[in-house]
């Protein structure tokens, strides 16, 4: 197994093929509540529909960490055991990013989900959530996931805003 990824990675990075998937909404907060709300692992199974498990408590939260998540793709299927690791953590941009394990991923993809809070003026937010794909094997998960990730991606925005509304203790929309 060893010899493959090793083979699979010199492929790899010599010729990246990349796809995309995003959606955006913007919130009636600050960016600075939003990103509490994507911070904050440990409520995750309070309102994350897309991810209702993960493993990474939210006191750990750092750059190199690796977890394990439960990805609801749609009302039936649930991909359990992802294995991911925590990319990039930068709180002065309110950006995350986590990705394939390194260390536990599958051979022949990656992956990089990056969840970002941008200010639209005090009380508003953009937030912007997108996963890119490289490898190999890309064109073919791109082909079997694309709709329902973007359905996904779709939902998990809307229940984004709709958490961060609770917290404010405004009415949910």
């Amino acid at each position: 197994m060893a010899k493959l990824r090793s083979q699979l990675r010199a492929v790899l990075g010599s010729r990246p093929i990349m796809k995309r998937i995003a959606a955006e909404i913007t919130i009636e907060a600050s960016a600075a509540e939003v990103w509490k709300v994507i911070t904050d692992f440990d409520r995750y199974p309070e309102w994350n529909r897309f991810t209702p498990r993960i493993t990474l408590p939210t006191s750990e939260l750092r750059s190199g960490a690796e977890l394990d998540l439960d990805c609801r793709m749609s009302a039936r299927e649930l991909l359990r055991d992802e294995h991911e690791v925590i990319l990039a953590v930068d709180h002065d941009r309110l950006a995350l990013c986590m990705g394939t394990s390194r260390t536990r991923g599958r051979p022949g993809i990656t992956s990089e989900r990056w969840q970002i809070c941008e200010p639209c003026g005090p009380a508003r937010a953009r937030f912007v959530n997108w996963e890119q794909f490289r490898g190999a094997l890309s064109p073919l998960v791109y082909l079997l996931y694309a709709a329902k990730l973007q359905k996904a991606f779709a939902a998990y925005c809307r229940d984004l805003a709709t958490r961060v509304a609770v917290v404010r203790g405004q009415p949910a929309s």
